[in-house]
């Protein structure tokens, strides 16, 4: 059972409802109190098959809290139609935008960290130095 005046579930709803408001990257039903999953379906692979059936290029990014610092870790992929992330190099043609969705989202989440939360935000260890966005 919790701990009620843990300050991580205290924070929890606060951090989710905050972090809510960056649009709808957010996945509620995977975060935890010191852990926020968030991800995008940036281009559609094919839009003329039937909306449940669609698979989308895009990426997902998790973030923990270590200390006062949120750590993150990102991979680009595919979401298929069974509704799990694969992860796969993104077509050249498709590249620049899923990218720029990233670049978007991340210079959004810092800013609301730091402004809203306090908190900053850095590269996890495990994320290649190749893959740190620019903007960390």
């Amino acid at each position: 059972m919790p701990i009620l005046n843990d300050p991580d579930l205290i924070y929890f709803r606060k951090r989710i409802r905050i972090l809510n408001a960056l649009g709808p990257y957010l996945r509620e039903h995977h975060c935890q109190p010191t852990s926020f999953y968030f991800d995008c379906f940036s281009i559609c692979i094919d839009a003329e098959i039937e909306p449940e059936f669609r698979e989308f290029y895009g990426w997902w990014l998790e973030m923990e809290l270590v200390s006062d610092t949120f750590e993150y870790h990102y991979q680009f992929g595919v979401y298929n139609k069974l509704g799990e992330w694969i992860a796969a190099p993104i077509p050249d043609s498709y590249q620049h935008d899923v990218t720029q969705s990233l670049n978007q989202f991340y210079e959004k989440l810092s800013v609301c960290l730091t402004d809203q939360l306090t908190l900053s935000l850095k590269p996890s260890l495990i994320l290649a130095k190749t893959l740190i966005l620019s903007a960390a």
